[in-house]
Protein backbone atom coordinates (compact mmCIF):
# COMPACT_ATOMS: atom_id res chain seq x y z
CA UNK A 1 0.00 0.00 0.00
CA UNK A 2 1.25 3.08 -0.76
CA UNK A 3 0.54 6.36 1.22
CA UNK A 4 0.57 8.34 -1.43
CA UNK A 5 -2.66 7.07 -2.67
CA UNK A 6 -4.61 7.27 0.32
CA UNK A 7 -6.90 10.65 0.48
CA UNK A 8 -8.21 10.38 3.97
CA UNK A 9 -11.44 10.95 5.46
CA UNK A 10 -12.48 14.39 3.44
CA UNK A 11 -11.23 13.06 0.53
CA UNK A 12 -13.35 9.69 0.32
CA UNK A 13 -16.43 12.40 1.04
CA UNK A 14 -15.57 14.07 -1.70
CA UNK A 15 -15.56 10.66 -4.01
CA UNK A 16 -18.85 10.05 -2.59
CA UNK A 17 -20.35 13.39 -3.50
CA UNK A 18 -19.10 12.69 -6.82
CA UNK A 19 -20.42 9.44 -6.91
CA UNK A 20 -24.17 10.79 -6.04
CA UNK A 21 -24.12 13.18 -8.73
CA UNK A 22 -22.65 11.09 -11.10
CA UNK A 23 -25.38 8.69 -10.25
CA UNK A 24 -28.27 11.64 -10.28
CA UNK A 25 -26.88 13.21 -13.59
CA UNK A 26 -27.43 16.70 -12.04
CA UNK A 27 -25.62 19.57 -11.40
CA UNK A 28 -27.26 20.37 -8.14
CA UNK A 29 -27.49 17.16 -6.29
CA UNK A 30 -30.89 17.02 -3.91
CA UNK A 31 -30.30 17.00 -0.35
CA UNK A 32 -32.09 13.66 0.44
CA UNK A 33 -30.04 11.79 -1.83
CA UNK A 34 -27.04 13.28 -0.49
CA UNK A 35 -27.87 12.38 3.04
CA UNK A 36 -28.94 8.90 2.02
CA UNK A 37 -25.25 7.84 0.52
CA UNK A 38 -23.22 9.78 2.83
CA UNK A 39 -25.03 9.03 6.33
CA UNK A 40 -24.81 5.00 6.17
CA UNK A 41 -21.29 5.27 4.04
CA UNK A 42 -20.13 7.19 6.92
CA UNK A 43 -22.35 6.33 9.81
CA UNK A 44 -22.94 9.62 10.83
CA UNK A 45 -25.80 11.80 11.83
CA UNK A 46 -27.62 14.16 9.94
CA UNK A 47 -25.78 16.94 11.45
CA UNK A 48 -21.85 15.65 11.12
CA UNK A 49 -23.01 15.71 7.72
CA UNK A 50 -24.01 18.92 7.70
CA UNK A 51 -21.05 19.94 9.67
CA UNK A 52 -18.53 17.86 6.70
CA UNK A 53 -20.41 19.72 3.90
CA UNK A 54 -19.90 23.16 5.43
CA UNK A 55 -16.61 22.61 5.96
CA UNK A 56 -16.29 21.59 2.66
CA UNK A 57 -18.15 24.41 1.07
CA UNK A 58 -15.34 26.77 3.43
CA UNK A 59 -12.27 24.81 1.28
CA UNK A 60 -14.22 25.73 -2.04
CA UNK A 61 -15.12 22.17 -3.13
CA UNK A 62 -19.10 22.61 -3.16
CA UNK A 63 -21.85 25.49 -3.26
CA UNK A 64 -24.53 24.71 -0.80
CA UNK A 65 -28.16 25.69 -2.70
CA UNK A 66 -30.44 26.41 0.20
CA UNK A 67 -33.55 24.37 -0.16
CA UNK A 68 -32.15 22.40 -3.29
CA UNK A 69 -29.07 20.40 -2.24
CA UNK A 70 -24.94 20.99 -3.23
CA UNK A 71 -22.83 21.84 -6.62
CA UNK A 72 -19.75 20.40 -6.92
CA UNK A 73 -17.34 23.37 -7.74
CA UNK A 74 -13.82 22.19 -7.48
CA UNK A 75 -13.51 18.44 -8.87
CA UNK A 76 -9.12 19.06 -9.71
CA UNK A 77 -8.45 17.54 -6.13
CA UNK A 78 -9.23 13.80 -6.95
CA UNK A 79 -7.41 13.91 -10.22
CA UNK A 80 -4.46 15.58 -8.70
CA UNK A 81 -3.87 12.75 -6.03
Amino acid sequence: MQINSRKGLYGLFIERVLEVQRKTRKEIIPFPELFEKLCRNFSISKKECWEILYLLRDFGFIEVVCGHGVRVLEVNYLSSR
